[in-house]
C-alpha cells in the first residue's frame, strides 16, 4: 500500500478530529441559568451548534442574542410536551443541558431517555428522578441530575473526601450567593437581590429540615440554629443555617456509620433574625386573607414584590461562597478534609457569579457525557462524580479553566 504524504494526513487527521469532536448541545430552559450554559457552551471550540429550547421563545432569544456569536439558535418547546420534546431530541443532539424548573424536570428526563440521549440538569429533584435509573440504564445512557452548585458542586466534593478517607464519620456544606459588599443589594433590609429563582430562596427560610446530628436523626426549624462562619475577601464574615441534609451522599455512596450529615445556607450576618420577624409578622403567610374585597395571599404579595424591586442592576454584583467538610478516618488516625472557594460577579463576560457557578458545572458534566467520558448508563448522583477519581479530576481541571478554583486543606483532627 502506498504511504499517503504527510499533506493528505494531516488532512484526514484533521477529518476524524472535526467529525468526533464536534458536539451539538440542546439546552432547555433559558432563563437565569440557561443563560449561563448557552455562555460557557458557546465559548467550546469543540461546541458546533446549541439549539435553546423554551416556552418563552422572545426570552430565549433575549438571552441568545445576549450572548452573541453563530452558534446558538432558538425553538419554542413545551418541555412537558413529550411528543414533540422526544421530536426534538432526535434531531441528531449529542447531549442535554437543562436548566428547567425542578417541576419540569422528570418529565423531559423521560423524555431524553425515550430519545436515547444523555442528560445533564442544575435543578432535578433527587426525590423522584432516581425512579428512572433502571429505564436510563436499560436504554443506555448516562443522566446526572442537579449537577450545579447546591446541591452541585459540593456533592462532588463530598465523593472526593469520602473516597479519600477509609471511613467517613460526617460531613457539612455551607453554601450561599448575595450582593457584594458595597452594592446597593447589600445595603438593602433584606441584604438580598434574585440570582437564581426567588421562591425557591424564599422557601429556604420556611421550612424544616431533617438533618443526622452526633448519631442522631433531628428535625430543625430553617433559621433556628444560626453560625457565623468565615470566608476570604471580600466576603469575610457570614451566617449560616440549617436548610437541609446530605442524607442522599450517604445513600448514594452507600456510606456506612456516619453520625452526622449537614447542609446549610449562608447570607450576610442578621439574616436569621429578619426573616424570623417576618415570619412573625405573618407577611409570609399562605393562608388567604381579605384586602379591599380580594382574597390575596401574603407570600403571594412578598414574592411579586421581590420580583419587581429585588433584581440585580448592571452596575451590581453577586458573590458565591461554598465550603465543605468531611471527616473521618485514615490510615487509623483521625482526618478532616475541606473545601473552599469564593467567586464574584464577571462584569468583563457578562455573567452572575451564580450562574458561573451553577450553570458552568452542569456544560462541563453534559459535554464529558457527549464524549463518552461516564462509562455507565443510569442515573448518576453527582457525589459519584467525585468518588471516581478520574471523573473528578476532569471535572476539577475544567472548573479551573473557567477560573472557579477550589482549595483544599487537610486536618489530622475531627471537628
Amino acid at each position: 500500500m502506498r504511504a499517503l504524504p504527510d499533506l493528505q494526513l494531516y488532512i484526514l487527521y484533521t477529518f476524524f478530529v472535526f467529525i468526533f469532536t464536534c458536539m451539538k448541545v440542546l439546552v432547555l430552559g433559558v432563563g437565569k441559568m440557561g443563560y449561563g450554559l448557552l455562555k460557557d457552551l458557546d465559548a467550546q471550540s469543540h461546541v458546533d451548534e446549541i439549539v435553546a429550547a423554551d416556552m418563552n421563545q422572545t426570552q430565549a432569544q433575549a438571552f441568545a442574542e445576549r450572548v452573541g456569536g453563530e452558534k446558538i439558535s432558538v425553538v419554542k418547546l413545551d418541555a412537558t410536551d413529550k411528543k414533540e420534546t422526544v421530536k426534538l431530541m432526535k434531531q441528531g443532539f449529542d447531549v442535554v443541558a437543562a436548566a428547567l424548573p425542578r417541576p419540569f424536570c422528570d418529565a423531559a428526563v423521560d423524555a431524553a431517555i425515550e430519545a436515547g440521549i444523555g442528560w445533564a440538569d442544575v435543578a432535578a429533584s433527587f426525590s423522584t428522578i432516581f425512579n428512572q435509573h433502571e429505564k436510563a440504564k436499560k436504554a443506555g445512557v448516562s443522566i446526572v441530575p442537579h449537577i450545579g452548585l447546591d446541591i452541585g458542586i459540593d456533592r462532588v466534593l463530598c465523593g472526593v473526601g469520602a473516597r479519600k478517607l477509609d471511613h467517613t464519620d460526617g460531613m457539612i456544606v455551607w453554601c450561599g450567593g448575595f450582593p457584594q459588599k458595597g452594592t446597593e443589594g447589600y445595603e438593602n433590609p433584606l441584604q438580598y437581590k434574585i440570582s437564581w429563582y426567588w421562591p425557591y430562596a424564599v422557601d429556604s427560610n420556611l421550612r424544616t429540615s431533617t438533618v443526622l446530628i452526633n448519631g442522631e436523626t433531628v428535625t430543625l426549624e430553617n433559621l433556628s440554629d444560626p453560625e457565623e462562619i468565615d470566608f476570604p475577601e471580600p466576603i469575610g464574615r457570614t451566617e449560616a443555617y440549617t436548610t437541609g441534609g446530605l442524607k442522599d451522599v450517604i445513600d448514594h455512596l452507600d456510606l456506612k456509620g456516619v453520625k452526622t450529615a449537614i447542609g446549610k445556607t449562608v447570607r450576610w450576618p442578621g439574616h436569621s433574625e429578619f426573616w424570623t420577624k417576618l415570619k412573625k409578622l405573618h407577611l409570609l403567610d399562605q393562608e388567604e386573607i381579605n384586602v379591599r374585597g380580594q382574597m390575596v395571599k401574603p407570600y403571594d404579595v412578598f414574592i411579586a414584590l421581590g420580583h419587581k424591586h429585588l433584581q440585580y442592576g448592571p452596575d451590581e454584583g453577586d458573590a458565591i461562597c461554598q465550603k465543605v467538610k468531611i471527616w473521618g478516618v485514615k490510615d487509623g488516625e483521625p482526618m478532616a478534609y475541606i473545601y473552599e472557594f469564593i467567586d464574584l460577579h464577571d462584569f468583563e463576560n457578562d455573567i452572575s457569579a451564580m450562574a458561573r457557578t451553577t450553570a458552568y458545572p452542569c456544560s462541563i458534566v453534559a459535554q464529558m457525557i457527549a464524549k463518552g467520558e461516564f462509562d455507565k448508563p443510569g442515573v448518576i448522583h453527582p457525589a459519584w462524580i467525585g468518588y471516581d477519581e478520574k471523573l473528578s479530576d476532569k471535572f476539577f481541571k475544567e472548573l479551573a479553566v473557567r477560573n472557579i478554583n477550589i482549595t483544599e486543606y487537610e486536618k489530622q483532627s475531627l471537628p
